[in-house]
């Protein structure tokens, strides 16, 4: 992963530039080439700010490592209420989480994503395109990193 890391230094690089985090950001909905791949949500401003620089590495390495040379940079509200509307739709599993708090799984068929809530607050929450399941898989995640480690499971 270091290799893959240092390959794509420069790029990441100019990602960081052009993605800042603003003031009081708590999340970030991911566009690449006009479709929407995720939906990260942290509770709090200055616990986003420390996340903010990996979570713009991991869509932006993900992004890169799918080679898709398309490169369109419209972003379409109507599609962002959409994708907000959808994962509001999804079939929500509670659990204990294996640390504080409770683990919330949600799934249909466009959408996938999970929530930790610790004192009926939300501490972390991601949403992803679903893809379509693949023979042996459990599920499809739109971010390759995750579906990589579910395949190690």
């Amino acid at each position: 992963m270091t290799d893959i890391y240092d390959e794509f230094q420069d790029d990441l690089t100019d990602y960081l530039e052009t993605f800042k985090v603003v003031e009081g950001q708590t999340g970030l909905l991911v566009f690449v080439n006009s479709e929407i791949v995720g939906l990260d949500i942290i509770s709090n401003k200055s616990a986003y700010k420390v996340l903010h620089k990996k979570l713009v590495e991991s869509y932006a390495m993900d992004s890169m490592l799918q080679d898709n040379k398309k490169t369109s940079t419209n972003i379409n509200l109507e599609a962002a209420h959409k994708f907000i509307e959808g994962i509001s739709c999804c079939d929500e599993s509670k659990n204990e989480s294996v640390g504080y708090g409770f683990d919330h799984r949600f799934a249909s068929d466009l959408y996938i994503g999970s929530a930790l809530v610790f004192n009926n607050e939300l501490i972390h929450a991601s949403f992803f395109k679903s893809l379509e399941v693949e023979d042996g898989e459990i599920g499809g995640m739109a971010r390759s990193t995750v579906r990589e480690n579910l395949r190690k499971i």
